[in-house]
């Protein structure tokens, strides 16, 4: 056997053990501390409509505009040990008007940036603090409360500041 071909059938061989290794680490059970994860998401958004080609301005001046800052906690722990795992997700969000106001807040549409008191005025900042308790068995997970889907069909809508 030449040297090219043992060092091919070699690099094989460690491909293969390597890819058992990593099914093996892969199917070690995670528990519920272990298996937690904790993200933090900054959101900085400025929204900026103009009026000036005819439409009618909510905001009387030909424009609207705002500014704002979103952060989005999420923890997720792991499922406990057993045939039926349980676990707890949860979640804290705030937004944060950095600039919109003295008649230039608010497209008065599903686009508005932050949500508006009595008077019409955009809030300060406003905040949402919710969870959902899980359980696992085998491949299927099921959960109870705040959730934020992500399948084919359905997906939570996060594309804004917070939610």
């Amino acid at each position: 056997m030449n040297n090219k071909s043992f060092y091919g059938l070699s690099l094989i061989a460690l491909g293969m053990s390597m890819g058992q290794v990593a099914v093996a680490v892969e199917q070690k059970p995670e528990g519920f501390i272990e298996g937690s994860t904790l993200s933090l998401l900054n959101r900085n958004l400025y929204f900026n409509r103009d009026y000036r080609k005819g439409q009618s301005s909510p905001t009387g001046n030909g424009y609207a505009e705002e500014w704002a800052h979103g952060i989005i906690g999420r923890f997720e722990s792991g499922f406990t040990q057993g045939t039926v795992g349980f676990g707890i997700d949860a979640f804290a969000m705030v937004g944060l008007k950095l600039d919109s106001g003295d008649g230039r807040s608010g497209a008065r549409s599903s686009v508005d940036v932050m949500p508006y008191n009595s008077k019409g005025q955009p809030e300060d900042s406003y905040s949402k603090v919710g969870g959902a308790a899980k359980a696992r068995f085998m491949d299927t997970v099921v959960k109870v409360g705040d959730v934020f889907p992500s399948t084919p069909v359905v997906v939570a809508a996060d594309r804004k500041l917070t939610q």
